[in-house]
């Protein structure tokens, strides 16, 4: 795993989880908007470090790894965490087992994935799919139509994100990713609920999927706070720094140390 910090360090911390495929750079354009007012911790998991030497396993062992970096070098405690998509399942994980404290949770885009009796066309054939998109990306060509399905965005503002994906993932990896997307929810529905959590559901009106995901986060988060953006896709909230920033800073009551 690779972890980038910025910022003051007596400032409030946030740990930044990007999305499947991509690197802490998912977050570049956020950054210097949120170091201002926040130190920011800003993560590339296993499989997407770019060094070609790692590979994802788990969101435990990703939230295992995490948890020992912020005992070491954040004296055991974050203010925030926040899961982009699939970094959701780390940064839930991590909230839920509170092995360090974590005062607030945000998780972006947190899709239900699974799809019963197709979940192994899930965890099959759509890894083989991202790996050939790869190539896809590196020559710039037009992005498969169920990837636009999938995220309800348009293709340029896919690009501009993929822009973040980082070199040498492999299909081990994405294979992994897709095991875990699934698992996501079955874990969640094994927290007790728990009404005094700190948390907030962030999801663009357009995407698909999420009615299910918002009753089963509600269940376990009876007092999370819902915030659906207007005209957005999947992910769509990356592209939009000013706002997302204006968002974590009202949510966390305001900046400051």
């Amino acid at each position: 795993m690779e972890f980038v910090e910025f910022g003051k360090e007596n400032r409030r911390k946030i740990v930044l989880m990007p999305g499947n495929m991509m690197s802490w750079l998912q977050f570049g354009h956020v950054i210097p908007l949120l170091e201002k007012d926040f130190r920011v911790i800003a993560v590339s998991t296993d499989g997407y470090d770019g060094t070609g030497e790692t590979v994802f396993t788990t969101a435990e062992a990703s939230a295992e790894k995490l948890e020992a970096y912020i005992r070491d070098r954040l004296n055991g405690r974050i203010d925030l965490i926040l899961g982009e998509s699939f970094g959701c399942a780390t940064a839930g994980a991590l909230f839920h087992r509170q092995r360090v404290r974590a005062d607030a949770l945000i998780m972006s885009g947190p899709q239900y994935m699974s799809l019963g009796i197709l979940n192994g066309f899930v965890t099959k054939s759509i890894p083989r799919s991202q790996y050939r998109l790869l190539g896809k990306l590196r020559e710039r060509r037009r992005l498969p139509l169920l990837l636009k399905l999938y995220t309800r965005t348009d293709e340029e503002k896919l690009l501009r994100q993929f822009a973040a994906t980082p070199p040498n993932i492999s299909l081990e990896t994405l294979e992994n990713c897709a095991g875990e997307a699934l698992r996501l929810y079955r874990e969640i529905d094994r927290y007790e609920p728990d009404s005094a959590a700190k948390v907030a559901v962030w999801y663009g009106a357009r995407e698909p999927n999420m009615k299910k995901a918002v009753r089963k986060l509600r269940r376990a988060f009876p007092g999370a706070e819902l915030r659906p953006f207007p005209g957005f896709g999947h992910g769509e909230i990356i592209a939009h720094p000013e706002l997302m920033a204006a968002e974590i800073r009202r949510f966390m009551g305001g900046a400051g140390a």
